[in-house]
């Protein structure tokens, strides 16, 4: 694995409105030679990415750095194509180590008591407006979510615009979930399918004496044996919060937020029209696992319909991996997204993909 920094911030979203704060952690490799020769500004805009990373539904943001570790390796590998200036991860502001930040926070600015996907789309906006963000001047900015965190990127682009803002160049949707009520009412295959996630989320253990004991349940249970040990080690440490007793731990995002999460699809709805929008004016990429069924596979039709005005700038489908692709193949998402990065930054644009 190629050598690292790592530094956190501490994003306040006053900078969209909101009284609440995030942890944003900053990835940047360390470069061991100089570059050969000093290309001209717009070759290194082109060629140049800062990436910025949203998490899924009870994850938090070092779930990505298996991926991230991977995207560094492939820069090395293939020198001279896509330079990375910084990766960004940041956290919904309930999740992972933010969650104890914000138990206190006003009722008035939660969705049900748990904080919203436009708030989550909010936070990477604060975080583009915190002045933390060294690498845009020069390299172009692309959004990176899983599930409810690309619903997230979506949503940010609804909140007032600002003269300072970071223009975003492209984003990269892995597994979103986006659909219209219709589609998901009582009776439907995908209405039975989130009612199925949502029981699971409310049943399941959240309670162990010890990180230990935790990690001999979580290696092998539910999609949790499924998951890469580097994401699984890393969910351990992230995604489960002490205060259980002496050494006892708890999942950091509560079981009762994430089952009614499963079942709330307006935000959905939301994200699915405002990316109607945005697919004209902006290259949307999507990254779906192949491992889905029928239900969902109609979803992601649907989403990714060119019917609806919704253009996707190209479309990756990964095999033998399903929802869950950051947690079980990080490596196949890491390619997919570098290979949608290198041919974004060639002069031609990708052509619109079929799913």
């Amino acid at each position: 694995m190629p050598e690292v920094h790592t530094v956190t911030h501490l994003v306040d979203l006053c900078h969209v409105g909101k009284p609440l704060v995030t942890m944003a952690k900053r990835y940047t490799p360390v470069r061991q030679t100089p570059a050969p020769q000093t290309p001209s500004v717009s070759s290194i805009t082109r060629n140049t990415v800062t990436l910025i990373f949203m998490h899924a539904l009870a994850h938090h943001k070092e779930i990505w750095e298996p991926v991230i570790s991977r995207l560094f390796a492939l820069e090395i590998l293939e020198e001279g194509g896509v330079s990375i200036a910084e990766i960004w991860t940041i956290d919904c502001p309930d999740h992972g180590e933010s969650a104890a930040l914000n138990r206190d926070a006003p009722p008035s600015v939660l969705r049900s008591g748990r904080v919203s996907q436009h708030t989550y789309g909010g936070a990477v906006l604060a975080l583009m407006r915190s002045g933390f963000i060294r690498g845009c001047a020069h390299s172009r900015l692309v959004l990176i979510g899983h599930c409810a965190g690309a619903s997230a990127i979506v949503l940010s682009t609804t909140y007032p615009h600002s003269f300072d803002d970071i223009p975003i160049s492209a984003m990269i949707l892995v597994e979103p979930l986006m659909t219209h009520t219709d589609m998901a009412a009582e009776g439907t295959g995908v209405r039975a399918i989130l009612d199925g996630r949502s029981q699971s989320a409310l049943q399941r253990r959240d309670v162990w004496a010890s990180r230990d004991e935790a990690r001999a349940y979580l290696r092998t249970t539910g999609t949790w044996k499924l998951w890469n040990a580097s994401v699984l080690d890393s969910y351990l440490t992230y995604g489960l919060s002490s205060g259980q007793g002496a050494g006892g731990v708890t999942l950091s995002y509560p079981k009762c937020h994430e089952g009614a999460a499963y079942t709330d699809l307006g935000e959905a709805q939301d994200a699915l029209n405002r990316l109607s929008e945005l697919s004209s004016s902006l290259p949307v990429h999507m990254i779906f696992g192949e491992d889905h069924p029928t239900p969902l596979r109609d979803v992601q039709a649907m989403m990714c319909s060119r019917a609806h005005r919704r253009n996707m700038a190209s479309i990756t489908v990964l095999p033998k991996t399903g929802h869950g692709a950051p947690q079980q193949s990080p490596k196949l998402v890491a390619e997919a997204i570098w290979k949608i990065l290198v041919k974004s930054s060639r002069p031609s644009r990708i052509l619109c993909g079929k799913l």
